[in-house]
């Protein structure tokens, strides 16, 4: 482990100095000057109460409830709507509803485009107010132009937009975004094309806005939102460009594809999954998925319902058969922090979360500080679970451990709070957010993998400013993301400093884009001697096991929530992550 024993610096100082000795608040976040200073004109022209006569939701029900849900837009007539194909399904008892306001019409499918994931649906009668698009933009939109989405988050109770900023790759096809797993997925099913071009946002769309249509600062139409993949912690988003609407409107297909079921596993975060529910005279026992390609994700509130009235039918006696639910649309959640938004768009265990990763030995790599730490204990940690926070204006993640809440605290910092995570609690993880000036940014520009590490040089200072701490060297190192979206991770102690009491676990990731850095950190102050000795004495310990005496459960919950927080920091990432092409 490397010492720094000649700088000082204040972990809970509220400032830092950023290499090149630009003086700046800490813990900044994806503020690009181009957006700032053009906000105003971009939204010169673009009427979002215009565009909202145009947009719809979209729900998809079995008899057992809702399956999917997505937005949609009038295209050409007040009785045809465009979505994406993926949130359909072949179910024969399914039906497709159309929403606007509290008016709800059933729909038909008129034609589908499989190769783009696009489909007509038709309403026999229109709704007052309805105004369909009838005109695109052909030209693509530039480089770090300003578009929107409108359209509904699931479970929000109205329409919002979305303001989402147009990235840069080349080639722009859909390939690229595609992880691993939902390519496969995707190639065997043979429905949507890998090769389809695409407009590739530096943002992300949140859950439900695939279908939404997606317009310039005129508020032309450029194109239809489309997504809800998973990547681990982060997703999967794109818009597809709007000439694809004369390929629908030409199409002779109205058949949905035979495969788009399989196909659509991919769609997690707009297709709802189905579980079976094990009863007996206890309640439930076992949860499994339906589908052993990609987890379900279960919501408690949905599931306890369905569990209780299951149950109580049975008269509390076992039940031999299963019970067969869809789970729900979850309400949402925002936090508003300065100039992000950020939504929680699922919640998953870490087990679901590597699953779908891209990457697991990368995600796995957090348990390297936790065998240098606390080596020897089981743990359940696949079913820890953490609610999963975006700001899709800049495809930020945030990880918190489910249960603990994400919210600006009095002095206007980002923090989770809960049982046993506060300020000055043995556990905390902070984020912060500020702004860059022109010095600053033209800093990292010349060299941001460089710069982040002047970043986490500067950290490591400021936390000797209150004690004597050293790095975790060998656990340093930067994750790319393409589109110039780098990662670092790093690890700090002072468990070597002499005369104290008390020592601090130090886990810190700072990010960058083009324009910004993003710091956040996890801090473990539960080193103390007891802990040490008890760490010791009880080394090898099963945390999954019934016997533990009292100083081993308490010992374990530490534990447990130590790891908690190492996971949660180390989920810090960038969704829309690139992958070169074979």
């Amino acid at each position: 482990m490397k010492k720094n024993n000649g700088l000082r610096g204040g972990r809970r100082n509220d400032r830092l100095t950023i290499p090149g000795g630009v003086g700046v608040w800490p813990f900044v976040i994806f503020v690009g000057c181009y957006c700032l200073m053009h906000e105003s004109v971009s939204h010169a022209q673009f009427n979002p109460e215009t565009l909202s006569h145009s947009v719809v939701r979209i729900l998809v029900k079995n008899s057992l409830g809702v399956i999917g849900s997505a937005t949609g837009f009038l295209w050409k007539s007040d009785v045809q709507v465009v979505t994406s194909l993926h949130v359909l399904s072949n179910d024969p008892s399914s039906r497709v509803i159309v929403e606007f306001g509290k008016v709800k019409r059933l729909a038909t499918i008129e034609a589908v485009l499989p190769e783009a994931d696009l489909v007509m649906l038709s309403v026999d009668k229109p709704v007052a107010g309805w105004v369909p698009l009838h005109e695109f933009e052909k030209i693509k939109p530039p480089y770090q132009s300003r578009v929107s989405a409108m359209g509904f988050n699931q479970g929000a109770l109205g329409m919002s937009t979305r303001e989402l900023i147009k990235g840069y790759v080349n080639p722009e096809i859909l390939k690229v975004l595609l992880p691993p797993l939902a390519l496969n997925l995707i190639v065997r099913a043979g429905v949507l094309n890998i090769n389809l071009p695409i407009y590739y946002l530096d943002g992300s769309l949140l859950p439900g806005y695939s279908g939404a249509p997606v317009v310039n600062a005129q508020g032309q139409l450029i194109g239809i939102g489309d997504g809800g993949l998973e990547n681990g912690a982060s997703s999967v988003s794109w818009v597809i460009p709007a000439n694809q609407l004369l390929a629908l409107e030409q199409s002779k297909v109205s058949q949905l594809p035979v495969s788009l079921d399989y196909a659509s596993q991919v769609f997690s975060l707009d297709r709802f999954r189905r579980v079976k529910l094990s009863l007996d005279k206890q309640g439930p026992v076992v949860i499994l998925n339906d589908d052993n390609q990609i987890p379900a994700h279960f919501l408690d509130r949905f599931l306890e319902s369905v569990i209780s009235s299951a149950h109580a039918s049975s008269g509390g006696h076992p039940v031999s058969t299963e019970v067969i639910a869809w789970d729900s649309v979850p309400l949402s959640t925002e936090v508003n922090y300065r100039d992000f938004n950020f939504v929680k768009v699922k919640s998953r265990s870490y087990e679901q979360l590597l699953s779908t990763s891209d990457a697991p030995d990368h995600m796995n790599k957090v348990f390297t500080l936790l065998n240098q730490f606390l080596p020897g204990y089981q743990l359940d940690f696949k079913h820890y679970e953490f609610d999963i926070y975006e700001d899709g204006r800049f495809g930020l993640n945030i990880a918190v451990p489910k249960g603990v809440v994400l919210k600006v605290d009095r002095k206007g910092f980002l923090v989770a709070e809960g049982a046993m995570f506060c300020r000055r609690c043995d556990y905390e993880i902070q984020y912060h957010a500020r702004q860059f000036d022109n010095k600053s940014r033209r800093l990292m520009k010349q060299g941001p993998m460089q710069f982040l590490h002047g970043v986490a040089d500067q950290h490591w200072q400021d936390l000797n400013d209150e004690g004597d701490y050293g790095e975790y060297s060998s656990f340093r190192e930067i994750e790319k993301f393409g589109a110039a979206r780098f990662v670092l991770r790093a690890a700090f102690s002072d468990f070597e400093e002499p005369f104290k009491s008390k020592f601090e676990l130090n886990y810190f990731t700072a990010a960058t884009n083009r324009d910004s850095w993003f710091q956040a950190q996890g801090i473990l102050n539960r080193f103390d001697n007891k802990f040490f000795k008890h760490l010791k004495q009880y080394q090898g310990t099963d945390c999954l096991s019934n016997d533990n005496n009292p100083q081993q459960v308490a010992l374990c919950t530490d534990i447990d929530t130590m790891l908690k927080v190492l996971i949660s920091v180390h989920l810090t990432s960038f969704s829309n992550k690139l992958y070169a092409l074979n």
